[in-house]
């Protein structure tokens, strides 16, 4: 009776919010999801959180949760902050499992919260020695990958317009996304490079927005407001090497970890209805699809043309448009649509018969992957 499960959710509007600070907006979702769930702020044991690329490295040396906690007015027993980049999302909700299940808490907030649109910080400057060769950032080495792509299995720009045409559809299905308009393969094509091979439509939004997630035990969700979502399985695993492994570029951490979640599971990718997959580039993409076994190595490109991942494709691929036309949640609401999707109340863009969802979250220039299987 201590498996944990997802037993609420929330987020606030996403985009440019200049009138808010980040813990304005932390706040307001952790507000969201304990209200989602029934609980009251008293309930919360346990305080995770995802900084976010401009509070996990900038904010001083106070650790994020115990700033937040203190905004919250909470004093719980379990607490910490993951700083992973874009996997620290779905790490939060892995590492709140662990200590559910363990008994460190009993019902666990999970927060992400940033305002990298407003607040000049980590995408302002170059970033590690790399920066000294012009190498600057996430989009820098997302470009090596794709050419490395490109060059190897002979992947073409039309197939990545896939997965950001895909991202529109449907999030013009989505009332919150914050680019809910069409986007054509000759919009694609006219897109500035920002690193060559990647366009500006390959490239993943920049917002300010916060989101929160309540993990807590299959007992304790009995009596609470919402129908719990299954965690049925979950993996990490790390790249750290970056240059000096000549496979980097090939693959992603997903290759390991994904297999493993997938046993823990006991499922195969078959018997995934919906992923929700880390897209901060449209490459990111095409490798996890590898990576997790929806289709062979080098074989993405084909895999998602015809519409495949889109609204109405055989494996819809980010529901609400993910972080390239809902919103950059951190993965945070990668998780959110999911547990959306298996409760049934996605609204328009409802996926029918909804049982599993896999949602996954990839970091730090290539180096970090985490993976959730979730399931109704």
């Amino acid at each position: 009776m201590r498996r944990a499960v997802i037993a609420g959710v929330g987020h606030t509007v996403f985009g440019r919010r200049p009138d808010r600070t980040a813990f304005d907006l932390e706040i307001e979702a952790s507000k969201l999801s304990i209200e989602d769930a029934g609980l009251i702020p008293d309930d919360i044991d346990g305080l995770i959180t995802d900084p976010g690329p401009n509070q996990g490295i900038l904010d001083g040396i106070t650790p994020h949760y115990l700033a937040l906690g203190q905004h919250l007015g909470l004093d719980p027993d379990y607490t910490g902050s993951d700083i992973l980049g874009g996997a620290s999302s779905a790490a939060i909700i892995q590492r709140a499992v662990l200590a559910v299940e363990a008994g460190l808490c009993s019902v666990c907030l999970c927060v992400y919260g940033d305002s990298a649109l407003s607040t000049p910080g980590s995408f302002s400057y170059g970033r590690g020695d790399d920066a000294a060769f012009g190498l600057f950032g996430a989009v820098g080495i997302h470009a090596l990958a794709l050419q490395r792509h490109m060059h190897k299995w002979g992947t073409q720009p039309e197939q990545l317009a896939e997965v950001a045409i895909a991202a529109r559809a449907h999030a013009a299905q989505t009332p919150h996304a914050q680019k809910r308009e069409p986007l054509t393969l000759a919009q694609y094509m006219a897109s500035d490079f920002i690193v060559e091979p990647l366009r500006k439509l390959d490239c993943c939004l920049m917002s300010d927005g916060a989101a929160a997630v309540i993990v807590t035990t299959t007992d304790r969700a009995a009596d609470l407001h919402q129908a719990p979502v299954k965690i049925l399985g979950h993996g990490q695993a790390s790249s750290l090497s970056t240059w000096a492994s000549p496979e980097h570029f090939d693959t992603l951490p997903s290759a390991r970890c994904g297999p493993e979640t997938f046993a823990r599971a006991g499922l195969t990718p078959e018997d995934i209805d919906l992923a929700m997959l880390y897209d901060c580039f449209t490459i990111v993409v095409l490798m996890q699809l590898e990576d997790y076994g929806f289709c062979e190595r080098g074989e993405a490109g084909a895999f998602v043309e015809g519409g495949r991942i889109g609204p109405q494709g055989s494996l819809p691929v980010n529901t609400s448009g993910g972080l390239l036309a809902e919103g950059y949640g951190g993965g945070m609401l990668h998780v959110i649509e999911a547990v959306r999707q298996l409760r049934g109340t996605a609204g328009e863009r409802q996926i029918k018969n909804a049982e599993t969802a896999l949602v996954s979250g990839h970091g730090l220039g290539m180096n970090v992957h985490s993976t959730l299987i979730l399931g109704k």
